[in-house]
Order: C-alpha cells, then structure tokens, then sequence
C-alpha cells in the first residue's frame, strides 16, 4: 500500500474524517474545494470563489497515538536501559525499533479542530452554483495538530531515538520541538517538531438519479464524508 492510503487508513481508524497530504506541510483551508486523485485530496479552489461566505466555530479537541505493530520501546538513562526514565536523568535517550517495513509512527497531545457552521445551506448554496461539479468535495473540518511526529519506514528493523528534554521523553512527547530524532535508516515520511494541518473533514452533495435532492436544514442532504472516498480520476 502507497504511503498516503496507509496514511489515510490510520487518520481514518483514530479521526474518523480525512488524512491532508502532506500532512503539516499544506495549506488547506475551509471551504477548500478538490478531488481525490490516488487517495489525495487535490485543491481546486474555495467556494468563496463562488461568493459563498461561511461562519466557523471551534470543534472539540483531538489527539491522536498509534504505533504499528512489531514495534518496541525502549528507554535509556545515563547509557543504561531503564523502565522509566527518572525526572534527573543524564544523557535520557527514547529509541523506538520498528521491525517490519511500512511502519508508522503519528503522535500528536493536541489537535485543535475548526468547523465551518450551517453545511446544509452551504450545500443549498453549491446546488444552485452554475458550474459546481457533483464530484468536487469541501472542506468543512480542518484538524489542526501541534508537537506533531509523523514517521514511516522504507525498510525493515529501522530505528529512531529521541533525545533532548528529560520531561518531554519521560511524557513520551517526542514530537516537542525540544526533542531531536535521529534515525537509522532512510525514511518514507518524517515530520517532527512542528505544528498544521493533519486530517480534514470533507463533504459533497448527495446525487440521485442525475439530480440533486432539494436540501433543507431538517434533513441533511448532504454526504459527510469519513475516510471511505474513492478515486475521482
């Protein structure tokens, strides 16, 4: 499997909504418009564009930890393996050891999520939208991660140690930008000490029979999307 679908899979199973590609490192907005080109969100615009504005509010706060399986943790202090790190350790070390290839590590303590309000009469507004394309999807959730560390690996039995602020490794807060990584063989994705976009909430308008269903604020007639999209190219 292509790095941004396993991606996507874990953002999925932990988030319920969408991975953003590359995480962190993009630009994404509410009511960013697109479609999914090999499992990528691809922005074409934002509805504004269209002369639709949109109210936002803050959405509940997430967090996300997930390790792959046939991976090992194993702390140091002073040289010497320890069980825990005390709080005055010297030369405090975290080393993670990943055995199969195709591993992931993503950990973030905060993601601050932002919502944009009243979809439905969005949606309302894009149904009558001359040029709007049934297979265009939009932003309506951007989850927004900070301390964020992002790795996967190439190849087998690849290792990463952490090293820097005892309070940060004794947390296992290893995406702090207190804390430095080195790895010990090349990786396919790595993203560490920095804060931005990881997951996406995405929706588009629910299609029958050649048209759109008329859209009212009772009933939702629109498709929230949660991690399950297809291909549009």
């Amino acid at each position: 499997m292509k790095i941004p679908n396993a991606f996507n899979d874990i953002i999925k199973n932990h988030l319920n909504v969408n991975a953003a590609w590359l995480p962190i490192t993009n630009t994404f907005q509410l009511g960013d418009y697109g479609i999914f080109s090999d499992g990528v969100f691809m922005q074409l615009g934002n509805i504004k564009e269209f002369g639709i504005e949109f109210d936002t509010a803050e959405g509940p706060d997430s967090s996300i930890n997930f390790t792959s399986s046939e991976t090992s943790v194993i702390n140091f202090s002073g040289g010497a393996q320890v069980d825990v790190i005390p709080p005055t350790a010297v030369d405090a070390k975290v080393t993670m050891k990943f055995g199969n290839k195709g591993s992931f590590f993503v950990k973030s303590p905060l993601i601050k999520v932002k919502v944009m309000q009243n979809i439905n009469q969005i949606g309302a507004r894009l149904k009558d939208t001359e040029g709007w394309k049934r297979k265009w999807k939009v932003v309506h959730q951007v989850y927004h991660a900070k301390d964020a560390a992002i790795f996967s690996t190439i190849a087998a039995d690849t290792d990463l140690t952490f090293s820097g602020n005892v309070k940060a490794l004794r947390e296992l807060n290893l995406g702090a930008a207190s804390i430095s990584v080195n790895t010990s063989k090349e990786m396919g994705l790595e993203m560490h000490g920095k804060a931005g976009i990881i997951a996406l909430g995405l929706f588009k308008l629910r299609w029958l029979g050649g048209g759109v269903r008329s859209m009212d604020v009772t009933h939702q007639e629109i498709d929230v999307l949660h991690g399950e999209v297809e291909d549009d190219v």
